[in-house]
């Protein structure tokens, strides 16, 4: 299982987005609060200036653009290249290795003027393989009332997916990576989750905030030092 919470953030540039829209919305909380362009193929140049970025994954979240093309550059020098056709809602491309640069190209294609919701460059967090069975569920936020004639009525809003799952043992080098990781997000902060990214079309990537109130990470009764621990995940847009 990876999560993504490690983005780095670039300097950016491109062509002007339609008014009301702004480029930094790519780095915005909201997912669904894209930035918008008259072109259907729009380029993004980021630049980290002096500094290198280390980067072994990107994510494209919320975008109607069918196709990426990602550059990396080296100062002036081309680093490598990076093209593909994006998935439905949240596009994930791991790379085989780490690689070190000071500035990217992205060019997005559509068939329409393009959008973009999110993007990300950085470092994935592998976490240990949870129990056999997730919880997959979903929670409906609409709101309903009674008429005192027996009427239901109410309010539709959109339902939001939920995923848990337990990780019954793990070593004290991987409870450190997990306490690092809920450290970072916390309860307040959305990011890509890919629970199990050999069967996407069984468990595709979540934009998702951890809805926990506590890290409860027991030891168990055995020799060493071994823990056990269960995470839930609540859906952002």
């Amino acid at each position: 299982m990876n999560v993504y919470y490690k983005n780095n953030i670039a300097d950016l540039d491109a062509p002007t987005p339609i008014q009301g829209t702004y480029l930094e919305n790519v780095y915005d909380k909201s997912l669904e609060l894209p930035v918008m362009f008259n072109e259907e193929k729009v380029t993004i140049e980021g630049n980290y200036g002096l500094s290198a970025a280390a980067v072994d994954s990107l994510c494209l979240g919320y975008t109607n653009a069918f196709r990426y093309t990602l550059t990396l550059y080296d100062s002036a020098d081309e680093l490598i290249k990076f093209s593909g056709l994006t998935a439905d809602r949240i596009t994930i491309r791991n790379f085989e290795e780490t690689l070190f640069f000071n500035r990217f190209e992205l060019i997005l294609e559509g068939i329409e003027s393009v959008y973009l919701g999110y993007l990300y460059l950085g470092m994935k967090t592998t976490l240990p393989r949870f129990e056999v069975k997730p919880d997959v569920g979903e929670k409906l936020l609409s709101q309903s009332s009674q008429s005192f004639g027996g009427q239901v009525f109410g309010l539709r809003r959109t339902t939001l997916k939920s995923f848990s799952v337990n990780f019954p043992r793990i070593t004290s080098e991987e409870r450190d990576v997990f306490i690092e990781y809920i450290k970072s997000v916390l309860n307040i902060e959305p990011h890509i989750i890919d629970p199990y990214y050999e069967a996407h079309d069984k468990f595709p990537p979540m934009y998702a905030y951890l809805d926990i109130n506590d890290n409860n990470m027991p030891k168990l009764n055995e020799h060493g030092f071994y823990y056990s621990t269960s995470l839930k995940w609540q859906e952002a847009r």
